[in-house]
């Protein structure tokens, strides 16, 4: 029965991991690594334009803003099939760009910084140095856009502390106003 369950976690692992790493949306910003295999004048790193597309030798644009990497590489190999017999590629995101978000106000260094993993406001403040001595823990400001609206959270990062308030998940684009 051991034996059964350890081959069945094995056999899970590839499928687990393979589904978080295509659950990775492009967008703009990124920085990405496209690897032709056997055509090294095909391959080179690429950033997402503002326009959700990149430029690739002998294809030309190509939409990627909102794809997996896997569907991305399809599409790429897709367009390929014109040039070049049986075309293999990879897409890997080297940075990831479009996942930012922003904290400003009193915190001991304000700025921009990446969402590389499940993200809540206290992870924030921590990035972000902590507060300064004259911030105003009881009405912090999340600034996030959902439907080409923006949606305004006032947050008592107190409460949080004291588990009276659920922590807030961050999610790029948002911006962090400590007051």
């Amino acid at each position: 029965m051991k034996k059964v369950f350890i081959s069945m976690l094995l056999l899970c692992i590839p499928i687990i991991v393979y589904a978080f790493e295509a659950a990775y949306e492009i967008g703009s910003s990124d920085i990405l690594e496209i690897s032709v295999w056997g055509e090294e004048g095909l391959s080179r790193q690429v950033t997402v334009r503002s326009d959700g597309y990149i430029s690739l030798p002998l294809i030309g644009d190509v939409y990627s803003s909102g794809k997996t990497p896997p569907a991305l590489q399809k599409d790429i190999e897709s367009a390929l099939l014109k040039y070049i017999k049986d075309p293999h590629c990879a897409v890997i995101v080297i940075e990831p760009r479009s996942k930012r978000f922003y904290v400003e106000g009193q915190v001991m260094q304000p700025g921009q910084f990446l969402v590389d993993r499940d993200m809540y406001l206290t992870h924030v403040i921590s990035l972000a140095g902590g507060f300064t001595e004259w911030a105003n823990r009881s009405s912090i400001i999340v600034l996030r856009y959902a439907q080409d609206k923006q949606i305004r959270l006032e947050v008592d990062y107190t409460k949080i502390v004291k588990g009276k308030l659920k922590d807030i998940p961050i999610q790029p684009g948002d911006t962090i106003i400590v007051p």
